[in-house]
């Protein structure tokens, strides 16, 4: 195994510009949370699998004015002292937004994806989230894939105007119906079968 060497950053939290100055070949993934660099293992080949199906079938049915990737980075923070910019699974943005150019900006965000690992369930599902909500990205789901059993399922969540926070809007086992962000009917099965 490679030691990961990484640059310290200049003062006592990281800049935009030293986290986007990493290489992009990093052998982790690394976000940016409140001007603390994160590091977090690269998902598993299943999880990509999923992550990626499940990116195709939203890209297929999402209208022309948002487009589809994966593993890309989102700028929720741009505070200066403590900027939040973090690297999420499967992200629907607006094409306002040019797609050789990183960050994205979270308010051209409508939905993010994250299909959770047992490394990063606990954190992804309690602190991340939040984050998410308070950029103002409008959808979130979350992607439960339990090894175990049969228990893959997707739960969506919408902001809550009243709050500001994400609310329950389904669980979906066999498919995922929705009108928002906007009209999709996706069976699951295709896409977590191995």
């Amino acid at each position: 195994m490679h030691a990961l060497t990484l640059p310290l950053p200049s003062g006592d939290t990281w800049t935009r510009a030293e986290f986007e100055a990493l290489p992009e070949d990093l052998p982790v993934r690394v976000s940016l949370i409140h001007g603390e660099l994160v590091v977090s293992p690269r998902p598993r080949p299943i999880h990509q699998r999923i992550a990626r199906r499940l990116a195709t079938r939203l890209e297929d049915a999402a209208p022309a004015a948002w487009q589809v990737d994966t593993d890309v980075d989102v700028l929720l923070d741009d505070d200066e002292a403590e900027p939040v910019e973090m690297a999420l699974g499967i992200v629907v943005y607006s094409t306002d937004h040019d797609p050789y150019e990183r960050p994205i900006p979270a308010h051209l965000v409508t939905l993010v994806v994250e299909v959770m690992s047992p490394s990063t369930k606990r954190k992804d599902r309690r602190s991340h989230p939040e984050l998410y909500a308070e950029a103002g990205i409008r959808h979130f789901w979350r992607v439960e894939t339990d090894q175990t059993a049969p228990a893959f399922a997707i739960y969506t969540y919408e902001i809550d105007d009243a709050t500001g926070r994400y609310v329950a809007t389904g669980v979906h086992h066999d498919r995922v119906s929705v009108i928002s962000p906007f009209a999709l009917d996706i069976e699951l099965k295709h896409v977590h079968n191995h």
